[in-house]
């Protein structure tokens, strides 16, 4: 990848693989919503009629917005759909003592009710769940049964949230179906319809992934394979030497002979992988060519975590920075991942579609908070006389490391000023959480299946967000470690 290492770091750990960069959100919308139906058309379209394939089953059936049951039942209150904007915009303090009275001005994203009508499904195969339509649900829809199971397997790793329900109900092929979101169990309570939603305490894909499934570090789990052993995961910025030296293993597989021994020996051993890891490892598994290897192993499309696991996928390094699992190789250009962590929660009760609860750093969040923030209670305080009038405004020309320090310069002046101690303790506290945890209320959910085009690794591999793309099974860490 031609990118500097601090935007190396950032694509480890910030954006999630498959979210198109700024400004184009619907794109993996789209991609989304045709990565089951359309996808499947595209790969088992008049190709596969001409070998007489049977038709791939279909796990995850699309329903249109107002073609379900959501007449309101009797005590349902509240939104049935939120969205959450793509940007950050200014917005007052709520008003209810929450914050510093001093401090009232905050970042927040906008977030908006969608009734039914507007509000596309996709429902598993059984029916027992359903996730709102979009890029990025607050919510999705399931039986008692479905959240009970769940929470079980969150509560056996120890798991940071619990599931609950409550709110709305929807009716969708026979069955109704419950509105579900997270709870922290360290705050043990949902915030509010609209305006708040529970902080999941991180934000970037691994914390929270690693938080989820229950592991004591914010960057380290335990790759499962198909017949459970497994091997450490640390990742460093934009990749794991373990998971590398498990994809060249993979792709000198050429004899179809490599199992799960050979799999675990390779990834804990010390060897260096081959020259050109990616290409050899993207040209070996390119149109199924390891699908062998990859079903023995539990990997890749055939890896399928249940609640309290999750997934990782990994790309993996070409000399000429392309994706070789596709014929002809594509440059992907700078949108190119390292990896991504995403956590099971949840699963229809038939085990064919799995729900993801996933997060990412919003990069963009912070320049706001440190700039324009800055300059709003900045301008506030010089009319005011008061607190912090003698700093220095931020100019056009200062980078990001001139913004932190004159931001800090702020916070300082809070913290000094006995007025502002005296009214409401440590402003800058509160400024600093409040950046963090606006950023941990965007998580969301997403939805895979068991059809062909459905699963975690296909869907990722599809959004063009990874080269030559490994998934793995992951879980907590055994507490004596490896």
């Amino acid at each position: 990848m031609r990118v500097q290492q601090e935007q190396q770091a950032e694509r480890g750990r910030s954006t999630p693989p498959g979210r198109p960069a700024r400004g184009s959100a619907s794109a993996l919308a789209a991609l989304h919503a045709t990565a089951g139906n359309a996808a499947v058309a595209r790969l088992f379209g008049p190709a596969a009629s001409r070998t007489r394939e049977p038709a791939p089953v279909q796990r995850i059936a699309d329903h249109p917005g107002g073609s379900y049951d959501a007449r309101p039942q009797p005590g349902e209150r509240g939104p049935y759909f939120v969205s959450q904007g793509p940007e950050a915009r200014w917005a007052m303090g709520a008003g209810d003592g929450r914050e510093p009275r001093d401090i009232r001005e905050r970042l927040r994203y906008e977030l908006a009710e969608v009734g039914p009508a507007d509000a596309p499904l996709r429902v598993a195969d059984d029916g027992t769940l359903a996730v709102h339509g979009v890029d990025e649900p607050k919510e999705f829809y399931a039986t008692q049964a479905v959240v009970d199971s769940a929470n079980a397997s969150l509560r056996a790793v120890n798991s940071t949230v619990e599931l609950t329900t409550g709110g709305r109900s929807i009716g969708v092929g026979g069955l109704r179906l419950l509105r579900v979101q997270p709870t922290v169990l360290s705050e043990q309570s949902t915030e509010g319809q609209l305006g708040q939603f529970a902080s999941l305490l991180r934000s970037t894909c691994i914390s929270v992934a690693c938080s989820l499934i229950g592991s004591e570090h914010s960057k380290r789990a335990r790759a499962v394979l198909g017949d459970g052993t497994d091997f450490l995961l640390t990742p460093g910025s934009d990749s794991d030497d373990r998971a590398n030296r498990l994809a060249d293993a993979v792709a000198g597989d050429t004899a179809g002979t490599l199992g799960t021994a050979g799999a675990l020996a390779a990834a804990r051993g010390s060897q260096t992988p081959g020259a050109d890891l990616g290409k050899r490892y993207g040209e070996a598994t390119r149109d199924g060519g390891r699908d062998a290897t990859e079903e023995r192993l539990g990997i890749n499309k055939y890896a399928s975590p249940g609640p309290g696991e999750g997934f990782a996928i990994f790309s993996m390094l070409a000399a000429d920075d392309r994706d070789h699992s596709v014929s002809p190789p594509v440059e992907r250009g700078e949108n190119v991942w390292g990896y991504h962590f995403a956590a099971v929660v949840a699963r229809s009760l038939d085990g064919s579609c799995q729900v993801t609860l996933e997060n990412y750093s919003r990069n963009e969040f912070g320049e706001k908070a440190r700039s324009d923030l800055y300059a709003v209670l900045l301008k506030r305080a010089k009319s005011g006389g008061g607190w912090f009038s003698q700093l220095k405004p931020l100019l056009e020309s200062d980078d990001q490391q001139a913004f932190k320090a004159k931001f800090d310069e702020v916070l300082a002046a809070l913290v000094r000023d006995p007025e502002v101690r005296k009214n409401r303790g440590l402003p800058r506290l509160q400024l600093q959480r409040d950046f963090e945890d606006h950023t941990c209320r965007s998580w969301f959910f997403r939805v895979y299946g068991g059809g062909a085009g459905e699963s975690f690794h296909e869907q990722q591999a599809a959004s063009g967000y990874f080269n030559n793309p490994m998934t793995l099974r992951v879980a907590r860490p055994d507490p004596a470690g490896q």
